[in-house]
């Protein structure tokens, strides 16, 4: 009975796992992302000091390529949220069909079981294995979102650190 139990929760474990740890990079990019993007700001507006002072000495390579670069990684990003979410819509059609099916199957067991105790039981039976396929489809979609703001945000983060990285020199 323990190693059924155990074999049943695994695909839960391994799918919680899964959702912490794309948590965790997810919440360590974002800061990351606001410490770059902090830096490179306060050394644009510094840039932006010296050129109202000095307008022939200014950095104008770093001027010309702020619009340019943000527009790429936005571009970027919303091109991985799409493809996210495409991802995410198949998965729930995915679920959809299966519930279906399964549904189909409980209703057929529920009439052929004869009289109102198999009835019972059989409709007992679906409506946990409902819960557990729930709980799995809900983990799994939990990850696809995370999957799909990591994807999203790698762009803008790439964009800031490489800026930051870029304007320390």
């Amino acid at each position: 009975m323990d190693q059924i139990l155990m074999s049943n929760l695994m695909p839960s474990l391994t799918a919680a796992t899964d959702v912490l740890a794309s948590a965790n990079r997810n919440s360590s990019q974002t800061g990351e992302l606001a410490l770059a993007a902090a830096e490179v700001v306060l050394r644009r507006m510094t840039l932006g000091g010296i050129a109202m002072v000095n307008p022939a000495g200014a950095d104008h390579a770093e001027f010309a390529r702020m619009v340019p670069e943000k527009t790429r990684a936005f571009a970027d990003a919303g091109t991985a949220l799409a493809s996210q979410s495409a991802r995410m819509g198949e998965a729930m059609a995915r679920f959809l069909v299966e519930e279906s099916a399964f549904m189909a199957k409980a209703a057929g067991s529920v009439m052929a079981s004869g009289h109102a105790g198999g009835m019972m039981a059989a409709q007992a039976q679906a409506t946990m294995a409902w819960f557990g396929r729930m709980a799995v489809q809900s983990g799994a979609m939990c990850l696809l979102a995370l999957e799909a703001q990591g994807a999203a945000l790698a762009p803008i983060h790439r964009a800031a650190t490489g800026n930051a990285t870029r304007l320390r020199a």
